[in-house]
């Protein structure tokens, strides 16, 4: 029976190595736990390496080896195809399960375990979009050597993509201070030695922020969707001030007693949902808030109106929050920042309203320029991560 479920499982998830599990409720990421296996089993360990090919708008050179050559990325194009792309290669080792080591991974799994649907190549992506600042597309996983005795299997991935103007979104379509040999495996330290509490919600918020990128060119209004869902994942575990939670510390079971309110057990949760909600959002405001110190700085500017002032930034971030939560709940369009070519400084636009069609739109409504709003909360990722490893290491890029 047990061979049979182990089998089964096999079945249903036919690159299990991908998943390894070291120790019980070791809720790391799935690439940590990948890089420990090969200790476990003796030299005696078969190792089965798969080549993923990624793509990128932007051209990063040098060569990043982590932990003797188990992850290894580099550029092996040397110009851009006709799609606008460039072509890298990452190798990653994954060791071979044994019959056990799967019956483990079973049996230690739990509902608040991790996950990510990404698998390892998924999470290494998430983590040189944060990095590099720029969007990678997964195009196919080879694995084996043909041979008399064995085949060189190849799968292709689909994703969506549209070729677009840079000056839609500038920063993520330069090339300028990119290389795999600089900065990226300290950052990938960093993120190893970040305490295993954050691993689930560090991944999650990047890969929000990964996918926001990918959004550029097809759906702006997307872009910001995924940005403040990239907030709202890292921030769950953010404390709130008494001032902003009048209800911190107390049991909401006993201050729902003590209003006498005669409420049953379902009553009770749709109102705690609504006490919830209310939180997420002053989460989402006061974490930037917190973590943005540094993205915004004072100078001269010839056009200050198209400037944001920390001053603003509370005004600015509800300004997003209200209008991503009208167009999920409602449908509302968002009122965007128009593009202007050679304007990348500006923040956003010196409209002052606008009508459509019959609607009067006015200033209060309308967003920033999304490069502005994203290099914002890849700056509270860093410096989120900073603080929770406070190593010392530099794990920004230049910019």
């Amino acid at each position: 029976m047990k061979s049979k479920i182990i089998d089964g499982f096999r079945c249903a998830q036919p690159i299990l190595h991908l998943l390894v599990m070291t120790t019980k409720n070791d809720n790391r990421m799935g690439w940590i736990r990948n890089l420990e296996r090969p200790n476990e089993g003796g030299n005696g360990q078969s190792i089965r390496v798969y080549e993923h090919e990624l793509l990128s708008e932007c051209e990063i050179l040098g060569l990043l080896d982590y932990e003797n050559s188990k992850i290894l990325c580099s550029l092996y194009t040397l110009n851009k195809s006709k799609d606008g792309l460039y072509f890298y290669l990452l190798k990653i080792a994954y060791p071979e399960c044994s019959d056990d080591h799967v019956a483990n991974y079973i049996k230690n799994a739990t509902k608040k375990g991790y996950y990510f649907k990404g698998n390892i190549v998924g999470e290494l992506m998430v983590l040189f979009s944060i990095f590099f600042r720029c969007r990678f597309y997964l195009n196919t996983t080879t694995c084996g050597e043909l041979s008399s005795t064995g085949i060189k299997t190849k799968t292709i991935h689909e994703f969506t993509r549209i070729q677009c103007e840079p000056v839609i979104h500038p920063p993520i379509f330069s090339s300028e201070a990119r290389n795999f040999a600089v900065g990226l495996k300290e950052f990938i330290d960093k993120v190893k030695n970040l305490p295993s509490e954050y691993h689930q919600q560090f991944i999650l918020a990047g890969y929000h922020y990964l996918l926001a990128l990918r959004e550029v060119g097809i759906n702006q209004e997307m872009v910001f969707i995924r940005l403040v869902s990239a907030i709202e994942a890292l921030s769950k575990s953010f404390e709130l001030d008494p001032t902003d939670d009048p209800l911190k510390g107390k049991d909401f079971d006993n201050v729902v007693e003590s209003l006498n309110c005669k409420l049953n057990k379902e009553e009770k949760d749709a109102l705690k949902n609504i006490f919830e909600t209310r939180k997420s959002e002053k989460k989402y405001t006061k974490f930037i808030e917190n973590y943005s110190k540094g993205y915004i700085k004072g100078s001269n500017h010839k056009a200050k109106h198209c400037k944001i002032k920390k001053g603003n930034l509370s005004k600015i971030l509800k300004t997003i929050y209200n209008a991503r939560s009208n167009y999920l709940h409602s449908g509302e369009p968002m009122y965007l920042s128009m593009a202007v070519r050679n304007e990348y400084k500006w923040d956003i636009d010196p409209s002052l309203g606008m009508i459509a069609d019959n609607r009067k739109i006015p200033a209060s409504q309308k967003l920033p320029y999304a490069y502005w709003f994203e290099g914002l909360v890849r700056h509270c990722l860093v410096n989120f991560l900073e603080e929770k490893t406070k190593s010392g290491m530099p794990v920004s890029r230049a910019d």
